[in-house]
């Protein structure tokens, strides 16, 4: 009678013991799961933060990149009228001219030469007025070519030639000799992307693209 006891009470305990087993089991399941649900979210919160952050560099550089480009129509000061305002600071003829953003500011950088003497005279296109002026002497100066406007199409061609090209928005453009050509380099930009065409100043077509 003892060892009938003895017996059913071995199986109870194993019973129990399984059970208690069993219950372990699901316990380190359900923790198992609730870790890996939880790595899963904290993954999933990176790449959300990556994300984020990669928009917002790339809206940066967006705002960045439009805060530097202008449009045609919102240039204030003609070439024309900054050369003259040049030429009142330094008696020159027109080596070339470029329109660009400098410290934050819309200027004409104009290059002039007379004999062996050069210049190159800042004028802001905000309101016409010099803002810096530097000159040097060149002892052995060869023969300079010169820029007659009244000779070539117009910046405001150029450009449209070039946006017809490339898409983009006015970086800077100059015009100046190349190779012994009068030619505009008209930068653009486009999302983020910087182009430049080459247009030949006299015929004002496209002699070439870099992008």
């Amino acid at each position: 009678m003892k060892f009938k006891i003895l017996g059913l009470l071995l199986s109870a305990g194993l019973v129990l013991a399984a059970c208690g087993n069993d219950d372990d089991d699901k316990q380190e399941k359900q923790m198992d799961k609730q870790q890996t649900s939880q790595t899963s979210t904290d993954k999933n919160d990176d790449m959300d933060k990556d994300n984020q952050n990669d928009t917002q560099s790339n809206d940066q550089q967006s705002s960045q990149m439009n805060n530097m480009t202008t449009d045609v129509k919102d240039i204030q000061t003609e070439p024309e009228k900054a050369i003259e305002t040049a030429q009142k600071e330094f008696d020159g003829q027109v080596k070339n001219i470029e329109y660009k953003q400098d410290n934050g500011e819309w200027v004409y950088k104009i290059d002039l030469v007379n004999g062996q003497n050069e210049a190159e005279v800042k004028v802001s296109d905000k309101d016409n007025k010099v803002l810096t002026s530097e000159q040097e002497t060149e002892d052995d100066m060869q023969e300079q070519k010169v820029v007659d406007l009244d000779s070539v199409v117009s910046y405001k061609d150029a450009i449209k030639t070039a946006q017809k090209e490339m898409k983009g928005d006015l970086k800077q453009w100059k015009l100046n000799h190349d190779n012994g050509k009068l030619v505009y380099e008209v930068e653009l930009v486009d999302q983020n992307k910087e182009s430049e065409v080459i247009i030949d100043a006299k015929t004002g077509k496209v002699k070439g693209m870099d992008h």
